[in-house]
This record gives structure tokens, sequence and C-alpha cells, in this order.
């Protein structure tokens, strides 16, 4: 059985079922296969040096703190031309199997998604993306929890193997013995790039296949260094290097802030200082050292409790952080082609600064079918997440604060009432809406308290409390005779430890991805925002024409995401933000249109689907509502009644949908995003969504250089829920270089639980995920006796 230059197609059973070759009967091309050991620094603000730097470059490492950098990748893609004898055989499913000639092993790819499209000569091509089948197991399996105890390495990993399969083979002489805790919550995949990172071990998972390409064994090895006593040959520009990318990474740490569990600080084991500082560094990288001044960063370290310990972590920490950091990605000629882990020393005369180093080869990417474009990446390692202070001491760590102060000191929160509708009644049968906010110090902490903590009291007008009256919640509505009388106290027994509402993070379902290109149809923008539809079919938005006429092209597309139909309404904006109501099979999309092109107003406006059709902005089909003198980013609660206008101004209103329907913008609720946080100079605003009285945000640029962030707030007390991080605070499990933000839509299962409806653009294809949304429980009265 020839080895190289193919790939086995295996059905979900592992058994072989046809073959992919560069020039047989079935033919493939463009693929592409990425296997790391750990993840390369190029824009992160994070380190590790297990690279030595010769002396002609930026930096000589001699430490070697590279365990939290660790991270096991090994993902891929390949295209093949339809209509070949087993082209029908490459489906989501099924398996590729491929020899890798320098591991000696046989490789499995699980095919976990394909794309169909054509090409300039109407042929159709599938693109099948995949990843190692072992960690497509590990990620729909979650190990039995077990409570923290000490564990050898053999004990974790097999904990965390157990049941999928795979037979560890241990060739590691680690004896830790950290304390570990499985919650019976978290994936596999999850756990296991943790168990490589707190032992700091490698793992390389292949199968043992006959000579008839059946898979005999599904082996993981477990080693403390993967081709350790490898030296591979020098590398050379224009000798076996064709070119080679460094990357420098000058955002140095001085003063680092250490989290340890619970918030855990190192001031009883510091001075009363949260802080550590290398001095040395900040006088050489930072100009204002002298003003006092130094480069803050904070890490968090979860695992650790005690404050000694937190502290010595912090220190070897700050050593990874407190100077610039080089990357590699060299590629190279076919012939040169060192394995995972190996050692090599890479010269290039002609950079600026003259290239002279050495450093272990931690990414691999490589090509059967085009091995001129294989690549090698190696240098400085990412670690831990390394999060500005910005970031970590914004709204939400102030939120943390500030539940801590309230729970010590009662006396601390301060009831604030509102009275959004005024004081003056226009009859006795009118109502007026009451709003109760809790707040410690500058702080909004209403959605960490129950409802029941919300107390009215009414008092008689000889000051005496009215005992008959009995309401809670932090919204009521008072009738004339009760405005004056009425006032709000805070219970802190109902203090909770979470929020009203959370992203379950350990749930998060991929619905697939699909290609925004479609030449039939002429689609080529990345899709802005997604909606479903009840049969199952969904609604894209896409901004076209932007710099000239500004019109927004809404796309049909099949329960796949396959493109059936599209439709462009001009004048129609961003597309950022729409829903989409449907009327006795008919499809409605409420967005924004602008009538009058004279004049600088949009209006809320209801927009029949109509299929392959071009709408004009003043085009009679249109129902438009209320105007205003802005572009609006429109979103509507059908469930609840209600509208979202948000402004790029960072405003957002909320009305009644019944009003709006009658032409009247009346603002029930209002808030700015730059109030949690979000900082219009530095983020991007992407999208929004409404599910009352809960608003949903979330920013991030294309280009990478601002946090990938999604925030809910409550719209009636103004509280804050959540403020979370996609690459950071869950594990989505992508490996794209352009991960964008694009649709935040708030949608029900069929079991009628919220859920986030979230995409991203990644570099010209876009992911579809769904993030359930976890409902704080009612607390149960406490008694007053």
């Amino acid at each position: 059985m020839a080895l190289n230059n193919q790939y086995l197609i295996l059905d979900p059973n592992l058994k072989r079922i046809g073959t992919l070759t560069v020039d047989g009967a079935t033919k493939f091309s463009n693929d592409s296969v990425k296997i790391q050991l750990a993840d390369a620094d190029t824009t992160s603000t994070s380190y590790d040096d297990d690279v030595n730097v010769g002396t002609k470059d930026s930096y000589t490492g001699t430490i070697n703190l590279n365990a939290q950098s660790k991270k096991f990748d090994h993902q891929g893609s390949l295209d093949v031309l339809q209509g070949q004898p087993d082209s029908d055989k490459v489906v989501a499913g099924n398996n590729l199997a491929y020899y890798d000639a320098l591991s000696g092993h046989w490789y499995v790819m699980r095919i976990y998604s394909v794309e169909e499209s054509n090409t300039a000569a109407v042929k159709h091509v599938t693109t099948a993306n995949f990843t190692n089948l072992c960690l497509y197991t590990l990620a729909h399996h979650y190990p039995v929890a077990i409570t923290a105890s000490a564990s050898t390495i053999q004990t974790a990993f097999n904990q965390c193997f157990n049941a999928t399969g795979w037979t560890l083979d241990y060739q590691t002489t680690n004896v830790m013995t950290p304390t570990i805790t499985i919650d019976g919550k978290t994936k596999a995949s999850t756990l296991v790039q943790t168990l490589i990172q707190t032992y700091d071990v490698e793992i390389d998972p292949y199968v043992e296949i006959d000579s008839q390409g059946n898979i005999t064994k599904k082996v993981c090895v477990i080693t403390d260094q993967l081709n350790h006593d490898v030296v591979y040959n020098e590398a050379v520009f224009g000798k076996n290097m064709t070119s080679v990318k460094r990357t420098t990474v000058s955002n140095p740490i001085t003063k680092l802030v250490p989290y340890g569990a619970n918030g855990n600080t190192i001031a009883l084991v510091n001075d009363g200082k949260t802080y550590i500082v290398d001095d040395e560094a900040n006088q050489k990288y930072n100009p204002d050292w002298q003003s006092g001044l130094y480069y803050e960063g904070v890490v968090t370290a979860n695992s650790i409790e005690n404050p000694a310990g937190l502290k010595l972590w912090a220190e070897e920490m700050l050593q990874l952080y407190n100077h610039p950091r080089t990357y590699y990605e060299v590629n190279v000629t076919p012939s040169f082609n060192p394995p995972l882990g190996a050692t090599i020393r890479f010269k290039d005369e002609l950079i600026k600064p003259v290239l002279d180093a050495s450093g272990r080869v931690i990414q691999r990417t490589i090509s059967f079918a085009n091995p001129y474009g294989n690549t090698v990446g190696f240098g400085e390692y990412v670690t831990v997440p390394v999060a500005t202070p910005a970031w970590m001491q914004g709204y939400q760590s102030a939120i943390n604060d500030a539940i801590e102060k309230a729970k010590e000191d009662a006396s601390s929160i301060k009831p604030v009432a509102l009275t959004p509708d005024g004081n003056n009644f226009a009859n006795v049968n009118q109502t007026k809406r009451l709003i109760l906010q809790a707040w410690e110090g500058n702080t909004n902490i209403s959605a960490y308290i129950d409802s029941k903590g919300f107390i009215w009291h009414r008092y008689n007008t000889d000051g005496s409390i009215d005992t008959n009256f009995n309401q809670t919640g932090y919204l009521v509505n008072a009738a004339f005779n009760d405005v004056g009388t009425l006032h709000g106290t805070i219970e802190t027994s109902y203090i909770q430890d979470e929020p009203e509402i959370k992203l379950q993070t350990s749930a998060i379902r991929s619905l697939g991805s699909f290609s925004p290109d479609d030449s039939a149809l002429g689609v080529t923008e990345a899709a802005q925002y997604m909606c479903p539809l009840s049969n199952g079919q969904y609604i894209t938005s896409r901004a076209i024409n932007q710099s000239t006429t500004g019109d927004t092209m809404f796309v049909l597309h099949d329960a796949k995401f396959n493109p059936i139909s599209k439709m462009i309404v001009s004048h129609g904006g961003h597309g950022s933000s729409f829903s989409v109501e449907e009327i006795d099979g008919a499809i409605y999309i409420w967005s924004a249109t602008k009538p009058n092109l004279n004049v600088n107003e949009y209006a809320i406006s209801r927009i029949p689907y109509i299929p392959n059709v071009t709408l004009s902005n003043d085009d009679a089909r249109i129902t438009r509502f209320c105007t205003v003198d802005r572009y609006i980013r429109v979103s509507v609660d059908f469930k609840h009644g209600y509208v979202l206008c948000g402004y790029v101004n960072g405003k957002h209103d909320v009305l009644q949908l019944d009003e709006v329907k009658q032409g009247n913008y009346n603002v029930l609720y209002s808030f700015n995003v730059a109030n949690y946080g979000f900082d219009e100079n530095q983020q991007t605003y992407q999208s929004q969504g409404i599910d009352f009285p809960y608003v949903y945000f979330h920013s991030g640029d294309y280009n990478m250089k601002d946090p990938r962030m999604v925030y809910a707030v409550n719209v009636v007390h103004g509280g804050q829920e959540f403020a979370s991080n996609y690459l950071l605070d869950m594990n989505l499990g992508l490996t794209d270089d352009v991960i964008e933000p694009e649709t935040c839509n708030i949608i029900y299962s069929q079991t009628n639980q919220p859920e986030l409806l979230v995409t991203f653009n990644c570099d010209s294809i876009e992911r579809v995920f769904v993030i359930p949304i976890k409902e704080r429980l009612p607390m149960t009265s406490i008694s007053n006796d």
C-alpha cells in the first residue's frame, strides 16, 4: 500500500471505503494540515521562551516556563472535484487517514463539515474541513466527576480518556501530583488541554493501521517533550528556506497583578501590595519610568489558593512578560521537513537585524498536493492570556468587588428609585412606572439581587408604614396616590453570587459553517447578521455598495446554509441587525430604511422578503413606521412585544412594538454601552439583540486588534448581567486567524430556552454557534421570624 501523497477515506466505523490521491482515480487539491504543540505568539501579549535566540537577534532565553503555553491542535482541509469515483464519500461524518513519514504514524482526521462551491469552469468542488479524530472524540465526551485530589499524571489522563476507545502510551518521567478536580460538565477536549499545561507534557494521538487500511488501534502518546532528542539540519535562507517571517511583539509588562482562586491576591505576603514589579525591565522599555509609571497587566490562576504560591507563580510569569517576544514562520523546500518538536538552527544574513537563532518546531503545516507550501513555525510560545487593566479592572471586575463589599457591609448598599414617567398624572386611573436600583458605591449591582430583595413600603399620611401593602420587584406600576408615599429598600439577604442570566459556555453547539460566496447569486460579502425561520431555513444580511448607495442584501438559506435566493434593499444601510416576522407563510424583515434620499432620516420598517428583486428606498411594498434623524440598528422582540434601536454613538432605546406600529417613537428605557465598560475608541461595535428585559450586544474588529466581547444588560434596572470574552472565557474550538463577531441574536429552543445565536466571519468562512442562556432560579422567600 502506497503511503505518501494520499488520504484514505474511512466511514464512521473507521472502515476503508475509498482513496484520494494527487494523480489517481479520485484526485484532491489544496490540502493543508496544521499540527501544533503550542500557540505561536504573534499578536498576544503573552510569552514563553522555549527558544534560544542567538546574540544577533533580540533576546537570549535561558528559562523554560512553557507549561502554560502548551496546546495540542491538529486541523486541516482539502478540495475534491465532484463527479470522481470516491468524491461522494467525502462527507461530514466520514474520516480521512494520512501517513506522516517523519513520525512514522498514521493519523485519522474526522470530517466535521463540508462546503460546496463552483469553479470558473462550472465544476462543483467539495471542501472538507477536518480535525484529529482524538480531539473530535474528546469534544463529545464528558469525563465522570471526581472531587479535588492529588493526582498522578496517569490518574488524571486515564480519567479524561476513560471510555473513549483511545489507549494511552505513557512515555514520561513526570512525577507531579497536582490537585485535579473534574466537575462532570467539562468536555474532555477542554480538560486534556488543561492537563497538558498542568503536567507540562505533549501528546501525539495516532492510529495503527494494517495493510488493508483497517484501523487496529487508537493510541495517544503522552511524553515530556516530543522529539526532544532530534536536532535537525541548519536552515539557511536561499538554500532550504524559501522565505522567513519574523514577528516581534513589543508589549512588555513590568507591573503584574496576579489573582488566584476566588479572586485571592498576594497582599498578605507582599506588604499589602497586590502587585509585583520589574524595575529593571521598566527602565529599559518604558520611557515614562521616571514618572513612576509601569506597563501593567493582570494574570489569573484559578487553581492557586495559597498567597505565597500565587506570588511565586506571578514572579515566574513576570519573567515571561517583561520583554519583547519573537516568533518565526518559515517556508521551506520539500526536502527540508523537520518533525514536530525537533530543534533546528536557522539563519538569514539579509534580514535586518541579522537572524541567527535556534528553537523547537512548535507548528507544522504540510501539503501533499503542494509540498512547496510546507511551513514550520518556531519561537516564543503563548502562555496564560494576559488581559489589560482596562479589561480586567473594567465594569465586570467592579461588579465583583461591589458584590463582595455589599455582602460584608449591608449598609453600603444604596437603593435608588427612578420615576421614568414623571410624577404628574393625567387622571386618577393612570399608573406610573417606579424602578428600584441597588447601588454599591458607583456600581449598579441590581442584576445580582433576587427580585424579592427589592422591597417597596408604602407610608400612611401619619408617617406609619402601611402593613397591608406588600410589593416586591425592581419594577412596579404605581397609582396616582402611591407616588410620593412609596419608598424602596434592598434586603441584602437576597444578594446572589450569579446574575439573572449567564451564558452556558459548557453547552456551546456549533451549527456548522458556510462560505459567504455564491457566484450563481452574485453573493460575495461576509454575512453581517442571521435570523432563523420556523421551517429550519435562515436569512442573512450583507452590506453592499457601502461606498455609494449603502444597500443591504438579504439572502435566504436552506437548513444547511446553502443560499436559495436574495433580495436587495436600496439604501438599507449596513444590515448589522434585523429581525424576521412570519405571518401566514410570508416573511417580513424588520430593519431600517431611508424613505427620502434628500432628508437624513431613517424609518423603522417592515419589508416583505421577495426573492430575487431589488426594492428601491421608496418602494410602496415597504411599511414604514416612525422615523429618526440618524441611522439606527433595529431588533424586535416579538415574544414580549418590544423594539430595540441602537445608534452609532452607543445609545440604545427600547420601545413598545405596538407603539411603533402606531408611528410613535416613545422611549420606555434607554442606556449607553459606554456605561458598561465598552470603549468606542478601542472597540468595534458589531450587532445587538433583545429578549426583554435583556439586551445583548457584542464587539470585535476584523483586524483582531480589540477584544471579542459580548455583553448583556437588563434595560429596566440598568444592571449589567455579564461581559464575556469569546476567546478567553469560553471554548468555541476556533483556530482561525480571523474571528470577527457578526450575529448577536436571541432565539428560543424547542424547550423554550433562550439561546444566543452568534456567527463569526473567519476569513472567508462563516461559522455559526448557539450558546444556551441560563436563567437564575428565583430564591425562596426568607422568613423574617
